[in-house]
């Protein structure tokens, strides 16, 4: 199989899991009187994967995109561990939280695809996924009143 071939098919897959998104999304309840409801967020989520994955993938068959070079074996392994971090995410979220999960998952995440234990990195690395995770539900879960996971820790 060629990289275009295997970008192609990654961008219909992730396609298809924009619209799953969105479809779930909606049976959560997308708006609860004037407040976002609890499918808010993953209807926004997945309608911009799908939008940016059928970008991806129409640019690839209509040839204006050509990838040239092959994955290595270090960068499958890579692709399968994020997918497998993010696997881990989705069971581990009800019981963590979604801050304590999300900040757990960028953190894995960034380790992966940048295995280095420099203390400069290890810092950046930290306090992106505190404060993204943090500022995500201050912003969903305060302002916007949206129902989210909570952890053991309350947040």
């Amino acid at each position: 199989m060629t990289i275009q071939r295997l970008d192609q098919l990654v961008a219909l897959g992730l396609a298809l899991l924009g619209v799953y998104l969105v479809v779930a999304g909606f049976g959560y309840g997308f708006m609860r009187d004037t407040t976002p409801g609890a499918g808010f967020f993953p209807v926004l989520i997945g309608g911009v994967i799908a939008v940016l994955s059928l970008v991806n993938l129409v640019r690839s068959l209509a040839g204006m995109e050509i990838l040239k070079a092959a994955m290595t074996q270090g960068d499958v392994l890579r692709f399968v561990a994020v997918a497998a971090a993010l696997l881990a995410y989705v069971w581990f979220a009800p019981i963590l939280g979604l801050a304590l999960a999300t900040m757990a998952l960028m953190i894995v995440a960034g380790l992966i695809i940048r295995p280095t234990l420099e203390p400069g990195f290890l810092a950046r690395l930290l306090a992106v996924s505190v404060v993204c995770s943090l500022a995500c539900v201050w912003i969903f879960g305060t302002l916007l009143r949206v129902p989210m996971l909570i952890g053991p820790f309350g947040f």
